[in-house]
């Protein structure tokens, strides 16, 4: 399962989400969050016989800051983006476009790299 919360770009999301300007402060949005690999651990000790958890960081090369922010569009930003509506989501998608090219330096090829963390488990009863 996805477990990208400590990423610098989702951090980036839930900062501009918090700006005033956004109205996004009182909005119920699906945050699409995980627990924490902890508390998956004590979750798969209380039910599980036997188990194996782990998790891998995959890096992820894109073309630029405008295809990272499309990398988190469909899933971690759509709720924000729905909210919002059709105008007020390009503005958002485009500042955070430009703000994410602070966090994310150019490499060599002209591309970015995203972090893409994963957790994995399996159980058995």
């Amino acid at each position: 399962m996805p477990m990208n919360g400590e990423e610098p770009l989702y951090h980036l999301i839930r900062e501009m989400a918090a700006e005033p300007e956004w109205g996004l402060w009182d909005a119920v949005l699906q945050t699409n969050e995980t627990l924490t690999p902890a508390a998956y651990f004590d979750i798969l000790t209380g039910c599980a016989a036997d188990f194996d958890m782990w998790e891998v960081k995959y890096y992820h090369p894109l073309a630029d800051h405008r295809a990272l922010v499309e990398w988190v569009k469909g899933t971690k930003l759509r709720p924000h983006l729905d909210f919002l509506g059709a105008e007020r989501g390009r503005q958002f998608e485009e500042a955070l476009v430009r703000r994410a090219a602070a966090l994310y330096p150019v490499r060599k090829d002209g591309g970015v790299v995203l972090g893409f963390r994963r957790f994995f488990f399996t159980a058995e009863r």
